[in-house]
C-alpha cells in the first residue's frame, strides 16, 4: 500500500511540486493550504505522515505538531521549510518531530530525500505497530488463560467439594431413598465438572490461542448466520471497527441473538449498534421483545443449563473479564432486552483490516 502523506504549505504552487515529485515514488500525498485545515484533515482521514512547511498564516508548523502529539495522534511529522534555523529544527525535534528538513533548490534531489525519509518512517512504523501488537496478543492470550484456569480450578473443586460431602452422607446413611437423593446430587456435581472441563478443553483450542484483529461486521456477521432467525428482521448498524476478537465474541452475540428469539416473546427486530466514548468502543444489541425485568438481568449471567454446563453468557461475562470487557443488560422492562459489551481502548481501531 503506497504511504499516504498530508502535505501542509500556504504556497500552492510547492504543494503542486511536491505532490508531483513524491508521486513519482508511489507516494500518495494529499495537498492542504493551512495548519488549521490540516487538524481537521487528520481528524477524518487516515495518514500516515505530515509534512508541513514552518511559517504559516494564522498557527506555525511546529503549532501543529503540537496540537496533534497533544490529541494523541501518533503519525509521523516532517518539518519542511525554507527557514535554515537551528532553534525551529531543535524545538521541532523537541515536541516530536520525527524528521527536521529545509526547502532547496534542487527539487528533484530534495523531494529524492523527502521521500526515502517518508519510507523509512513508514516501514518503521509498521515493524513498531507489528511488534506492540504481538506483544499484545501474547499478553491477552496469557491472561485468558490464567483466568480460565483459575475458573476451572476454582469450579471444580467447589463441584468436588459437594459430591465428596454427600458421598461422605451415604456413608452414614441406611435409608435407600435418602442414598438415592444424594446420590443423585453427586451425579449432578460430576456432570457439572464434566461441563466445567469440556469448556474449558474447547476454549482452549478456539479461543485464548486463536485471538487477532478482524472486522466486527464479519464476526456479526458470522453470529447472525448461525442462528435460526424465523423471519425477525436483523439490522446492523455498526460502523466499520476492527475489533481484537476470538471466536468467544461470536459465540456471545450468537447466544444473545438466540436468546432473543427464543425467550424474547414478540420479537419482531434486532439490532445491532456501536458506540464511541471516551472510555471506550459499545457495540449494542437489542430487540424489541418483553424485554426481561429487573430481578432477572443479573441471573442470566448466572444460569446452568439442564445438563450441568454453565450457560454460555455465564462463560462469557467471566472470560471477558480477563481484558476489561464488559457485558452488561440495560433495556426495559416492555421495551426489550439490550445488551452492551464495552471494550476498552486499545482492542479495537476504526476502519477494516
Amino acid at each position: 500500500m503506497q504511504p499516504s502523506v498530508l502535505a501542509v504549505d500556504d504556497e500552492s504552487e510547492f504543494l503542486e511540486l511536491e505532490q508531483h515529485y513524491l508521486g513519482m515514488h508511489e507516494i500518495d500525498v494529499t495537498p492542504c493550504g493551512s495548519a488549521l485545515d490540516a487538524i481537521e484533515d487528520v481528524k477524518c482521514g487516515h495518514f500516515d505522515v505530515v509534512v508541513s512547511d514552518f511559517q504559516m498564516p494564522g498557527i506555525s508548523g511546529i503549532d501543529l505538531l503540537k496540537t496533534l502529539r497533544k490529541d494523541g495522534y501518533n503519525l509521523g511529522f516532517i518539518l519542511l521549510t525554507g527557514k535554515g534555523r537551528e532553534d525551529v529544527a531543535i524545538e521541532a525535534l523537541n515536541e516530536g518531530a520525527d524528521f527536521y528538513l529545509q526547502k532547496g533548490v534542487d527539487m528533484s534531489t530534495q523531494f529524492a530525500l523527502l521521500a526515502r525519509v517518508i519510507d523509512d518512517l513508514c516501514t518503521a512504523k509498521k515493524a513498531d505497530t507489528a511488534r506492540v501488537d504481538s506483544e499484545n496478543l501474547l499478553k491477552i492470550s496469557n491472561k485468558r488463560m490464567d483466568l480460565l484456569g483459575s475458573i476451572t480450578r476454582h469450579d471444580i473443586r467447589g463441584e468436588i467439594t459437594i459430591a465428596d460431602g454427600y458421598l461422605g452422607l451415604i456413608d452414614e446413611e441406611t435409608d435407600p431413598a435418602r442414598i438415592r437423593e444424594h446420590l443423585s446430587k453427586v451425579k449432578v456435581a460430576v456432570r457439572k465438572v464434566l461441563g466445567i472441563v469440556e469448556v474449558a478443553r474447547t476454549y482452549q483450542i478456539n479461543g485464548a490461542m486463536n485471538i487477532k484483529w478482524s472486522s466486527l461486521d464479519s464476526a456479526l456477521e458470522h453470529a447472525r448466520s448461525s442462528v435460526d432467525l424465523h423471519g425477525v428482521t436483523f439490522v446492523n448498524r455498526s460502523e466499520d471497527w476492527t475489533i481484537l476478537i476470538d471466536p468467544l465474541l461470536e459465540m456471545v452475540c450468537s447466544n444473545i441473538l438466540s436468546n432473543s428469539i427464543r425467550h424474547g416473546g414478540r420479537v419482531t427486530r434486532i439490532q445491532v449498534s456501536t458506540e464511541e466514548r471516551v472510555d471506550g468502543l459499545r457495540l449494542i444489541i437489542e430487540d424489541d421483545g418483553v424485554g426481561i425485568a429487573p430481578d432477572q438481568k443479573d441471573r442470566i449471567f448466572s444460569m446452568i443449563t439442564p445438563v450441568g454446563i454453565p450457560h454460555g453468557l455465564a462463560i462469557a461475562r467471566r472470560i471477558l473479564e480477563a481484558e476489561q470487557i464488559k457485558i452488561e443488560e440495560i433495556g426495559m422492562l416492555g421495551e426489550g432486552a439490550k445488551f452492551v459489551l464495552h471494550f476498552p481502548v486499545g482492542l479495537y481501531k476504526r476502519g477494516r483490516v
